[in-house]
């Protein structure tokens, strides 16, 4: 957990620490912009937004039709 962690920081010039999401391509920030999508929720509170076509694949979960 403690890995986990650790590599969603990054630490950028400014000497802050920035959490990154979804890696390589997700940021977390207050609000997405018109061509990213909300892909969850980032440790610091902020949205984890990406770029479209970008998002995870996720398997539906409903049950299929016997």
């Amino acid at each position: 957990l403690l890995f986990t962690v650790v590599m969603s920081q990054v630490l950028p010039a400014r000497g802050k620490f920035k959490e990154i999401c979804e890696r390589p391509n997700g940021s977390c920030q207050e609000f997405c912009l018109e061509k990213e999508v909300h892909a969850r929720q980032c440790l610091n509170g902020l949205t984890c937004c990406l770029p479209v076509g970008n998002e995870p694949f996720i398997k539906p979960t409903t049950p299929k039709e016997r």
